[in-house]
């Protein structure tokens, strides 16, 4: 029974659930159970948990199905709490600065969200988090998917407690920073040029083990800064710090920032859009990857077109 369509019901037994609520005893909610979870984060009141309790057990339906049909929860509510029972970060309901795009915080139990963690298994398989420590997320074009994929796969690592940093690197048009609403005054060029600290240029986010560094001021050289000695070296101390550090890249066909970047990172992750990036340029772009001797990981086909 789906919650859609159990929250379109209309409910004529209002009172007589208040009067059920005297049969539920303390034993029958579990510390663990999302009722409590809820209670204890003040989005439910004790009463409001023994009127859903007595609910479920009446007709006998899942916890979150009877507080949507009572009307005492939403669904954003309930998947906040399954979330949260399974040990596994959602974005807060509270907090909605984060762009609808970070799909594995918006919709952690979506269909389109297991792509992800099939990618993440994959990926874990290849010796990412062990033997592959940062991924450069690569595609021919702008618009492909790149950012999406890269924010999404850093989300994904962080929900099993990997120490996980996003890198934006493209110098020439970022995004990053938009899509966790984050100030780009302080970043990575910054870093580069020592103007600035890693504590004041990475920033936190919701997910403890989450960390950001957005590209920061846009250079007026954004190749030579990348190809500077001592930015590889950067990021290759960020390694004792991360498990996992994810780059988003520029637009392999418009410029060689990506070979650049490919070449300080373990491995890469090429990117295609369905439909639009064309058989040559990808070709092109592994060719050119090989012959610089990067290690490619594999291929996503991404469905989603951001140009719309």
């Amino acid at each position: 029974m789906s919650l859609l369509k159990i929250a379109e019901r209309t409910t004529d037994f209002s009172e007589r659930i208040i009067d059920l609520t005297e049969c539920v005893s303390e034993a029958e909610v579990r510390p663990q159970d999302i009722g409590n979870i809820l209670l204890d984060a003040g989005r439910l009141s004790r009463q409001d948990l023994y009127r859903i309790v007595a609910l479920q057990a009446k007709e006998n339906i899942l916890f979150g199905e009877a507080a949507v049909e009572l009307g005492i929860l939403n669904d954003e509510d309930v998947r906040w709490a399954l979330a949260s029972q399974y040990s596994y970060p959602s974005s807060n309901t509270d907090d909605l600065r984060y762009s609808r795009d970070l799909l594995v915080l918006h919709e952690p139990f979506g269909t389109r969200v297991e792509s992800f963690r099939s990618i993440r298994s994959a990926l874990i398989f290849s010796g990412v988090g062990k033997l592959i420590s940062s991924i450069g997320v690569v595609s021919p074009g702008e618009g492909e998917g790149k950012t999406f994929v890269a924010a999404n796969l850093a989300v994904i690592f962080a929900q099993l407690g990997s120490r996980t940093l996003l890198v934006d690197l493209n110098f020439r048009s970022p995004r990053v920073h938009t899509l966790f609403q984050l100030k780009n005054n302080c970043g990575a060029s910054s870093l580069i040029i020592k103007r600035a600290f890693a504590e004041d240029a990475i920033k936190k986010t919701s997910l403890s083990s989450l960390d950001i560094l957005p590209s920061g001021p846009k250079p007026p050289n954004p190749l030579e800064l990348l190809s500077w000695r001592e930015t590889a070296q950067l990021f290759e101390n960020m390694k004792d710090s991360y498990e996992v550090i994810v780059f988003d890249t520029p637009a392999f066909g418009k410029s060689t920032d990506g070979m650049v970047i490919s070449g300080f990172c373990d491995a890469t992750l090429l990117v295609a859009l369905k439909g639009v990036t064309k058989n040559a340029a990808f070709g092109q772009v592994k060719k050119q990857l090989e012959g610089a001797g990067a290690k490619i990981l594999g291929s996503v086909v991404n469905e989603i077109d951001e140009r719309r």
